[in-house]
């Protein structure tokens, strides 16, 4: 029996069945008629239409979709992209994230371009549209993978819920942009010392050395307490938390140098109503946080004749380098910087010109410990002045194992036929 078939006459007068290929009914007290079908063993149901024509057309091309991998059901349907940046904004903060800010400030272009639209119609061409969108409006390569990634996340995680508020199979390819992302905005010492002199305020001051001696990164060091600090032992030991840090890792840092006169320092302008360690004078307040200090960076940087485009991150970068060469261990310049994986730290560690030019020289002084010459060819040298140089070296012609002529060198190969 098919969905065009007439209404059996048993039937009651606000039901329309149709055996094996789903049904369309009417429930009791609604104005529409709804339509039921099953697909790999779950049951739908769904509004249809307000006739019974409709609905049965309805119905046809829901069991047409139910056929191809694009189906979800009603409810996969009705996510939309909101939702799901909104289930991912509350996962995170559940887990604590530190990433959170940086996540819906990625989310806000996303949420623009697919504002209103179902999580169904993002698909690859969609996105692509997407990048093409944000590149003409100058944003970089990076900045739009960093967005269309925070997209992904969104979907990964709804499609990991129980029940999944979004289908795993219908989570569309991301395509990313080719990013040139070297790291090239390094520190030297005496442009850190030229930084710091132009930078009035104590606090500012030592924050900036400590990035630049510890490569710690800057939410990290603004919220460092003195509760954090055990001065018990020798050496002292800042104990830095996993909630401050970026992964959630804890980590140990032994102070001494430096770093240890930074602390010295911070210990004498103490301020006994503001527990951070880095604070300064804003608006004519002492002991505030340090968290924004842009105007102080770039005038800094303008006055000490600095590139403009210098970033504080770049302290982090500079101080990784310089661990590594000092001849510090991976490991331990991991736990000094608070890398997690040994990809980002090998990022960091540049190899400059004159680091090359080293390398080369080393290179030209082994060879030249090698011989110039392979043992095979003094052999030969050696026959042939034994033989003298007057002899004439032309062919000459002999039998070998098989019985087939052999042409030879006698000088060279005078040890194979003539022992």
């Amino acid at each position: 029996m098919t969905l065009d078939d007439a209404r059996p006459k048993s039937a009651p007068c606000d039901v329309v069945t149709s055996r094996g290929d789903g049904r369309v009914y009417k429930r009791k007290g609604s104005s529409r008629y709804w339509i039921q079908y099953s697909v790999r063993g779950c049951q739908y149901r769904e509004p249809g239409a307000k006739t019974p024509a409709a609905a049965r057309k309805k119905l046809r091309q829901r069991l047409r979709e139910a056929g191809t991998e694009r189906f979800g059901g009603p409810a996969a349907e009705r996510v939309t992209v909101d939702q799901l940046a909104d289930a991912l904004l509350v996962h995170m903060k559940n887990q604590g994230r530190a990433s959170v800010d940086k996540i819906r400030c990625h989310l806000k272009p996303v949420r623009a371009f697919f504002a209103g639209r179902p999580a169904m119609d993002v698909t690859t061409a969609a996105l692509e549209r997407y990048q093409r969108e944000r590149l003409d409006a100058k944003r970089a390569p990076a900045t739009v993978n960093r967005e269309a990634h925070a997209l992904r996340r969104a979907f990964n995680a709804a499609a990991h819920q129980t029940p999944p508020l979004f289908p795993k199979h219908l989570v569309p390819y991301f395509p990313s942009l080719p990013v040139d992302n070297i790291r090239s905005g390094f520190f030297e010492r005496a442009e850190v010392e030229a930084l710091l002199q132009h930078i009035a305020d104590d606090g500012i001051r030592d924050f900036i050395a400590w990035g630049f001696r510890t490569g710690m990164r800057k939410g990290e060091i603004a919220r460092l307490t003195w509760d954090m600090l055990d001065r018990s032992g020798t050496p002292w030991v800042l104990r830095i938390p996993a909630a401050i840090t970026k992964n959630r890792a804890g980590r140990t840092l032994g102070l001494e140098g430096d770093v240890r006169a930074i602390i010295e320092r911070r210990l004498r302008v103490r301020r006994f109503d503001c527990p951070l360690i880095f604070h300064r004078e804003c608006k004519g307040k002492p002991g505030q946080a340090i968290t924004d200090f842009w105007d102080v960076w770039r005038n800094a940087l303008q006055a000490a004749g600095l590139p403009a485009g210098r970033l504080f991150h770049d302290l982090r970068k500079s101080a990784v380098r310089t661990l590594i060469r000092a001849g510090v261990d991976e490991t331990t310049a991991m736990k000094v910087s608070g890398h997690k994986t040994r990809s980002m730290l090998l990022r960091y560690n540049i190899v400059t010109e004159r680091e090359t030019a080293d390398a080369l020289l080393r290179a030209d002084a082994y060879l030249s410990t090698q011989p110039t010459q392979s043992e095979n060819e003094k052999g030969q040298l050696r026959d042939i002045h034994a033989d003298g140089a007057a002899k004439s070296l032309t062919d000459q012609r002999g039998i070998g194992s098989s019985g087939r002529i052999r042409t030879y060198n006698p000088p060279v190969n005078s040890r194979m036929l003539y022992p």
